[in-house]
């Protein structure tokens, strides 16, 4: 099921939030956005849990597990960032390219957490300075597209590097 693109925006923060290895929010408003996924139709057993909380209070840690379980329902599971440095620049890129995961903490990890552990790559180093040096060589910074355009060209990159193309 196609989910409306501001739940979509949503789980794409949380899953950013969990990149970085922080949630963000409160309890309430994870419950809030489970109810919101079942109005718009997404009906299941962690969805349903989650919407318990709603009213709750309490840490965001202590639902970490259910908050994963239904980014996983939703089709956009946590980024696990312990497996190969290129495996996970790929799945960062693509998420950035496809909307699933915020311009900023895509493109912040790949930058910080990832250039060094991929060897500094030019595909990464072109996107650091098309985000951090825009005014030294064009009159206005970088539009969303741009970025997510980038995203894309280093996920194609990342999956040569996986399957051995040298090109």
């Amino acid at each position: 099921m196609e989910l409306p693109a501001e739940l979509r925006e949503r789980l794409a923060v949380i899953r950013g939030d969990l990149l970085r290895g922080r949630l963000s929010g409160s309890v309430s408003d994870a419950g809030w956005l489970a109810c919101d996924l079942i109005g718009a139709g997404v009906d299941t057993p962690a969805i349903v849990d989650l919407a318990g909380h709603a009213l709750s209070i309490g840490s965001m840690h202590e639902i970490e597990p259910l908050i994963r379980l239904v980014l996983s329902e939703c089709d956009m599971p946590a980024i696990d960032t312990q497996r190969e440095p290129w495996a996970v620049a790929h799945e960062v890129a693509h998420a950035v390219a496809e909307r699933t995961l915020p311009i900023s903490a895509g493109t912040g990890f790949l930058i910080t957490e990832l250039m060094r552990r991929c060897g500094y790559p030019s595909e990464i180093t072109e996107l650091m300075i098309l985000i951090d040096d825009w005014e030294s060589i064009r009159a206005a910074p970088p539009t969303d597209e741009e970025i997510r355009s980038r995203a894309g060209k280093i996920a194609i990159a990342a999956h040569r590097r996986l399957v051995g193309d040298p090109r």
